[in-house]
């Protein structure tokens, strides 16, 4: 197996991603957003990657079943229906609903991974059901792709990144070169072991509780509270496993 991390979707080019199967990771919070919609008994996810794409999607939907949800900057966008925080998401709130979801990063990630054989959402709310998923695949390219901070590095994606890469590495009986993000990423996740630490003191996780969103980061922090693997298909996220541990 080839197993690859990139820091930020900057680093993946529509090349390197044909083939592969690519796990997007956005601890805070698009794929933690996303796996709580689909544990919360959403229809579909239509992920978008600008509020003018959702816009002309929703006008061919039928709106009384349809939810405009996402942020940008970590600020709900003026006329959605949810932001994106993952505790908005519930059964009341988006059971039998199609979401159209746009974010500053996750979704962007999502669009740049288009090419990919399959792309799975990753977070640490299901990070062995992910590594679990990946393995039995038998992906022989596996890109995990950092959602990052607008272009840039954010620790509680790459440390989120490195749990993924060192599962894979402990749980593959394959032969398994890694990249350089790959090797990076798994030294500092095996160091900073406090993944809660981790993500609570990262810019982003900060930057959040700066606006109040204090609970969400809380809830990004838990590990395994899910088995739900999101696969995205033909630009449409489809449920796989709704149980929660």
């Amino acid at each position: 197996m080839e197993l690859s991390l990139y820091a930020h979707p900057n680093d993946l080019s529509e090349a390197e991603a044909k083939g592969k199967t690519v796990v997007v990771v956005d601890v805070l919070r698009a794929s933690s957003t996303i796996v709580q919609a689909c544990v919360s008994g959403v229809e579909r996810i239509i992920p978008v990657a600008t509020v003018e794409e959702a816009a002309k999607l929703l006008a061919t939907l039928e709106r009384k079943k349809t939810l405009l949800g996402g942020e940008r900057e970590g600020i709900p966008i003026e006329g959605f229906d949810l932001g994106n925080s993952p505790l908005e998401y519930t059964s009341k709130v988006v059971t039998g609903k199609t979401l159209i979801f746009t974010t500053s990063n996750g979704t962007l990630a999502i669009a740049r991974s288009a090419s990919a054989r399959e792309i799975v959402l990753g977070c640490f709310l299901n990070l062995s059901a992910v590594v679990t998923h990946v393995i039995s695949s038998r992906a022989k390219k596996v890109a995990v792709l950092c959602a990052g901070d607008l272009g840039r590095l954010s620790l509680e994606d790459f440390v989120c990144g490195g749990h993924v890469v060192d599962r894979i590495l402990d749980g593959t009986r394959a032969s398994t070169v890694l990249n350089d993000g790959a090797v990076a990423a798994r030294a500092l996740a095996n160091a900073l072991r406090d993944v809660g630490e981790a993500v609570r003191n990262s810019s982003h996780g900060l930057r959040l509780a700066e606006l109040g969103f204090e609970d969400d980061v809380e809830f990004c922090c838990m590990i395994d509270k899910y088995v739900t693997v999101p696969i995205v298909k033909d630009g449409r996220i489809s449920l796989q496993n709704r149980l929660r541990r």
